[in-house]
């Protein structure tokens, strides 16, 4: 019966995955463009937005908690600046975003989801031991 579990939770994800690079897509645009109404539908009631500042220490990590939240967070985190450019990207293995200033990277952001929705935006600032795009290392 594992096998089959296993087979089939892979076969899903295969399926999935063009799925949650546009909704990764479709998160980046509307908080970037300040979309609060198509932003908040893209996001579960009890979405987290986790902020790590790759120190390696506990005191580094903010998290926040519910649409309102994580809304405002986002917007202001993919708000418009010069200089800043925010790639599409595997993070992970999973549908993320890379932001870069001066073609260095400054922040990896990986996506979880519940269904369709966003569940949880993982932002690693100065991903300085990063080796791969798809491997971050915590």
């Amino acid at each position: 019966m594992s096998a089959i579990v296993h087979c089939w939770w892979s076969t899903w994800e295969w399926l999935a995955r063009p799925v949650r690079y546009r909704a990764v897509r479709a998160l980046h645009v509307a908080a970037e463009t300040k979309d609060r109404d198509r932003l908040r539908s893209l996001l579960t009631p009890n979405v987290s937005v986790v902020v790590d500042s790759g120190r390696g220490d506990p005191s580094g990590v903010r998290v926040v908690h519910g649409i309102s939240d994580a809304a405002v967070m986002l917007e202001l985190g993919f708000a418009r600046k010069h200089g800043i450019q925010v790639t599409e990207r595997s993070v992970n293995n999973q549908a993320g975003l890379i932001i870069s200033r001066a073609g260095a990277p400054i922040a990896s952001v990986a996506v979880d989801f519940t269904g369709r929705l966003v569940s949880v935006v993982w932002v690693r600032l100065d991903p300085v031991e990063q080796r791969h795009w798809n491997s971050v290392y915590a």
